[in-house]
């Protein structure tokens, strides 16, 4: 995903002012930091918080498994990942991050220019490829849908009138565990695992985003398509897909997304599924049984 898709009007604005591809220039670690609020987390041993695992994530799809499990707590670990990739990268070697550091970081991603005076990370982990769909197994389907080379944003259906749909008592209810899929590719995708979960969904409102505003645990602006995990059970950056909820805003059937979000709420077998839609689309989700589907690349 290019980088001005993800950002915005407000930063199309700092990169092309004219709107002619001679105007552009390179935005100030500054200005990125602005629209990037991982930029602003200055994290160092002791750090506990969701932006920590946000660094564990990053670094550990950037090549620094030293970096430990994806955990939320700085520790030795964590550090000694951050200053490995602090030497790598040229800077200076002290564990702690800082904006610049940051930004070389999410330009691994795609998601920013790469600092002055330094190189862009190379991103370990693979990359969203297209595929051929598998063939059926002893008389059975083992494919949904059809490859597709970009996951986000998902295509969801625009507008819709929101109506009350069938809903749980609460996030305790329901089924809830890992189990063994019949299915075995999904777009094109191996399953690599899948689960029945309980699931939520939020929104763009400040409310639904407290205090970090409207992005996913990477800084970047939610979109449809993102959800919210349990780092623990489904790994960040992970591509999922999901089905067996009954919503007529979201996809009939199910959709591919991408696990980019966690929530202090949703621990062990929840997903909480983004939807920029008014509030009253949100609440008419309720809570519902769905099955989230790990899909590898």
């Amino acid at each position: 995903m290019k980088y001005a898709s993800l950002a915005g009007a407000g930063i199309l604005a700092l990169l092309m002012g004219s709107g002619s591809a001679l105007a552009y220039s390179v935005p100030s670690t500054a200005q990125l930091a602005v629209h990037h609020p991982a930029m602003r987390q200055v994290l160092h041993y002791g750090s506990r918080n969701h932006w920590v695992a946000t660094l564990q994530a990053d670094l550990q799809d950037l090549g620094f498994p030293q970096v430990g499990p994806v955990d939320g707590i700085f520790g030795p670990k964590t550090e000694a990942g951050v200053k490995a990739f602090q030497a790598k990268q040229g800077f200076a070697v002290n564990g702690v991050t800082s904006p610049v550091v940051w930004q070389d970081m999410l330009a691994g991603f795609h998601l920013v220019p790469a600092p002055a005076g330094h190189s862009t990370p190379r991103l370990i982990s693979p990359s969203k490829t297209n595929s051929t769909k598998a063939p059926a197994q002893n008389g059975i389907a083992t494919t949904i849908g059809s490859p597709v080379s970009h996951v986000l944003p998902a295509q969801f259906p625009q507008g819709g009138t929101p109506t009350p749909e069938p809903s749980l008592s609460g996030t305790s209810a329901g089924i809830k565990g890992q189990f063994a899929p019949t299915v075995k590719t999904i777009d094109g995708r191996p399953v690599l695992k899948a689960y029945h979960m309980v699931a939520t969904s939020y929104g763009p409102s400040l409310a639904d985003n407290y205090p970090y505003g409207p992005t996913d645990a990477f800084g970047q602006p939610l979109q449809d398509g993102m959800v919210a995990v349990d780092p623990s059970v489904v790994p960040l950056h992970s591509v999922v897909y999901v089905t067996g909820y009954q919503d007529n805003y979201l996809p009939k059937g199910g959709f591919l997304g991408e696990a980019m979000d966690t929530g202090g709420a949703i621990k062990g077998d929840r997903v909480d599924i983004f939807i920029n839609a008014p509030e009253q689309v949100i609440n008419d989700f309720g809570v519902q049984q769905v099955t989230l589907y790990v899909l590898g690349n």
